[in-house]
């Protein structure tokens, strides 16, 4: 038979006759263009015969329900919902407000039907002990047309989650939510308790909806509560449209594990000024989750922790190594698989070696035998690194639209899914990201196609930077490979502060046909991507247009080549003469010092003048290169009126990116830290006890490749670690007086920034020799 059906470029709509059989169809879609080339593969379609729900209808009134709201009307409901639950009804709420005490158990088939939204509410009172569900089915029941009312409580309107083996077949329709646990005059220590109670539901409170399983439709709701919005587990056939939620306190919205679900013309929205954004992930234990549609969406002021308005996550992998075998469907492994979830529909990648870029789907994973869903293309060998984990795949995210919020973001795992025509403003940008991530996690094949960012300005926690389009491909051994493969960036539209970005360990990546508008740079391409394609982008009002990392890099190394041992420092700031309201750098070599925040130049100087640091400013060098330099000294007189804390003193970097070195204190501990290129932190150590309050004390950090860091307090060697590797580098600025992240007490919410009073800094490319050192002390102690 043929239907007719409803299409855009992402999905296709029709109507299955009412009087279909029973059995199964198989199921193909034509674009309307190009004869048979232009039909889809198969689709199996499986027609069931439902189990009718009776219709008998049981109305709460006959029970002894008043609905005046001045009388607890909950024993007459619940009396009403047994009778129900003998046969299977529908427990009908006439126009009223109903009081109710206790939880609500709703039986299998059984529908709880108020007379319309607007006109029949169901409120719960302040109770000290809430249950630990407002409305809660096992599987088989619905809710239509009602409004819920309350203020202290845990999750609101539950079933069974996707994990129980007939979980499902749960309608809620026209149903509106208003549950606030912080209502009322609360003091500030019962807000704070009342917060604290809630996570103990999830990381973000109590759910306004939980559940999962098949069948599963909420359509044309309103949900406001005070934590999560939406937790969905393991979703099997599932349409959420038309609904309005908003995430609470540090609420968020969870859809894992999840395999054909339609999510289309929601608003999430943040109601709180904690509140953040969400995604579809792996988070409840599933091997997998795919087959997404997100589409018609509109997602809007999420500003609490990481911002994210639609992310992938779920770390952790079952396998990473060589494998010993392969043999059509079935793969040995060099040893034994690990992990504790099972594996079935999990990801099978060749990360680097024979047959790289392909994967497969584990039908099974036990020990060191891997059974896959079809034989390779390519069959790897011995050559090959072969990494099992999660999978997060064929998702479509169309037609969204990002305001105020952080990424829409691939985390880790994501392989064949589309990111198209949709629209940011305010927000991080869309991002593709291929991560170690507690495990190796690709974001392959992925593309980016016909998304507009309209406003590029994005504000994360205390900095603002440019909107992004980011494909990324992290760097960790013992993985070589690019964790970042086949991504296409085509027909995006970029306006104003916002550029493209390819960086990491990406292979074979087209970036075409993209407009960007008003901004500093167009396209970035980093130095550890190969086979990146960058052809008929347009650029109108930017900076720079294409940045090749590799090119960038040569320049930059022949620029700092003229730097590296020279014999006078690089950089001194004796901090005695300001030009236009700067520190000059008396180290002839003329780097720019930008003050940033609360400094000032004081006369309190150890030797003239200083420099006067009051924990929200810092000086800024934009070099990129020459303070990479193998060799390094850094030698400084510091006062500090505040030791508490982790705070930064001369550091090179701004953001929380691996860096060369961090010199800093952590209370009166003299600090040195410092990454490996793999992101491995192995030079951290310090001195301690070595600074003290409100004195001045000559600190120096003598820093030598292939042998390790050497820490000077007041001309003495006082702390030495020895480390042979190699630091990593980065084109991060040079930073006087913060670190990325610290404070007291240290999070990485917040900068650490240095409080109190700097003078004659100075910084060499050399390795200074301790009698060197000693002299710098003696030069300054001696006046």
């Amino acid at each position: 038979m043929t239907l007719p059906a409803e299409s855009d470029a992402y999905s296709a709509t029709g109507k299955l006759p009412a009087d279909l059989p029973v059995g199964e169809y198989v199921v193909y879609f034509h674009n309307g263009y190009g004869g048979n080339a232009g039909w889809s593969s198969a689709t199996k379609l499986f027609v069931g015969k439902p189990r009718p729900w009776l219709e008998t209808r049981f109305n709460v009134k006959d029970f002894g329900a008043t609905g005046r709201g001045d009388a607890d009307d909950t024993h007459a409901v619940q009396e009403a919902l047994a009778k129900a639950g003998e046969k299977g009804g529908v427990v009908v709420f006439p126009r009223g407000r109903y009081q109710i005490t206790e939880g609500l158990m709703v039986p299998r088939f059984v529908a709880l039907q108020g007379e319309k939204q607007e006109e029949t509410c169901l409120f719960w009172p302040e109770m000290t002990a809430p249950p630990s569900s407002l409305i809660q089915g096992t599987n088989s029941f619905g809710i239509q047309g009602i409004t819920i009312y309350a203020s202290k409580h845990q999750h609101i309107i539950v079933g069974d989650l996707g994990a129980q083996p007939d979980a499902g077949d749960i309608f809620l329709r026209r149903v509106r939510v208003r549950a606030n646990y912080y209502r009322g005059h609360l003091k500030p220590e019962e807000v704070d308790q009342r917060f604290r109670e809630s996570l103990r539901l999830s990381t973000g409170g109590g759910d306004t909806v939980r559940m999962g399983g098949k069948n599963i439709v909420i359509e044309d709701c309103d949900m406001y509560g005070s934590g999560r919005a939406l937790f969905l587990s393991r979703v099997r056939g599932g349409r959420v449209t038309g609904n309005t939620f908003y995430n609470g306190r540090w609420g968020w919205y969870c859809i894992s594990g999840s395999d054909g679900l339609i999510f289309e013309n929601n608003q999430v929205i943040g109601g709180d000024l904690m509140s953040t954004g969400g995604g579809m992930n792996c988070l409840d234990g599933s091997t997998y989750s795919q087959n997404v549609f997100y589409a018609h969406n509109k997602l809007k002021l999420m500003h609490g922790w990481d911002r994210e308005a639609m992310t992938s996550d779920a770390g952790g992998e079952f396998f990473i190594g060589r494998i010993k075998a392969v043999s059509g469907k079935t793969m040995t492994l060099a040893e034994p698989s690990k992990g504790k979830r099972d594996a079935v529909g999990s990801g099978i990648f060749i990360f680097e070696g024979k047959g790289e870029g392909q994967y497969r789907r584990s039908i099974s994973l036990e020990g060191d035998t891997v059974q896959m869903d079809h034989p390779w293309d390519v069959p790897p060998d011995e050559t090959s690194l072969v990494g099992i984990g999660m999978f997060q795949g064929h998702y479509i995210l169309f037609d969204n639209e990002f305001t105020d919020t952080g990424a829409m973001q691939f985390y880790g795992n994501s392989v064949e899914c589309i990111v198209a025509g949709n629209r940011g403003t305010r927000m991080q940008g869309f991002r593709g990201l291929g991560l170690w991530y507690h495990g190796y996690q690709p974001s392959w094949f992925c593309q980016f196609v016909d998304n507009t960012i309209t406003e590029g300005n994005y504000y994360h926690w205390t900095s603002a930077t440019d909107s992004v389009i980011d494909i990324h491909g992290a760097s960790r051994a013992p993985v070589k490979g690019a964790l970042n493969r086949g991504s296409v960036v085509r027909g995006n539209q970029l306006e104003g502060n916002s550029h493209i970005q390819v960086t990491g360990v990406c292979r074979d990546v087209i970036i075409e046909r993209n407009v960007v508008r008003n901004s500093d740079m167009g396209v970035r391409v980093g130095a550890g991507c190969a086979e990146v394609l960058v052809q008929e982008n347009q650029f109108d009002k930017v900076e720079r247009e294409v940045l090749d990392d590799a090119a960038m890099r040569k320049e930059r190394e022949e620029l700092a080549a003229k730097f590296i041992n020279r014999q006078e420092p690089a950089l001194m700031l004796d901090f005695e003469e300001l030009k236009g309201g700067k520190f000059v750098d008396a180290s002839g070599c003329s780097f720019v010092v930008e003050q940033v925040g609360g400094v000032a130049s004081v006369t309190e100087g150890r030797r003239g003048k200083c420099a006067a640091l009051d924990g929200t400013g810092f000086l800024q060098i934009n070099e990129p290169w020459v303070f990479n330099a193998p060799d390094i000294t850094i030698a400084v007189w510091v006062k500090p009126s505040v030791l508490n804390g982790r705070r930064g003193l001369v550091v090179k970097r701004y953001r929380g990116a691996v860096s060369p070195f961090v010199l800093g204190h952590q209370g009166a501990n003299l600090s040195f830290e410092a990454a490996q290129p793999d992101n491995n932190w192995t030079f951290n150590f310090s001195a301690g006890g070595a600074l003290k309050q409100n004195v001045w004390t000559h600190i120096a950090a003598v820093i030598k490749q292939g042998e390790g860091i050497s820490l000077f307090v007041d001309g003495k060697l006082t702390a030495v670690k020895k480390n042979p590797a190699k630091r990593s580098e980065n084109d991060e600025p040079l930073i006087i007086g913060r670190e990325a992240w610290g404070g007291d007490p240290p999070t990485t919410a917040t900068p650490g920034f240095y409080i109190g009073l700097m003078d004659e800094l100075k910084v060499w490319t050399r390795a200074l020799s301790s009698e060197e050192i000693t002299a710098e002390y003696v030069w300054v102690a001696g006046q």
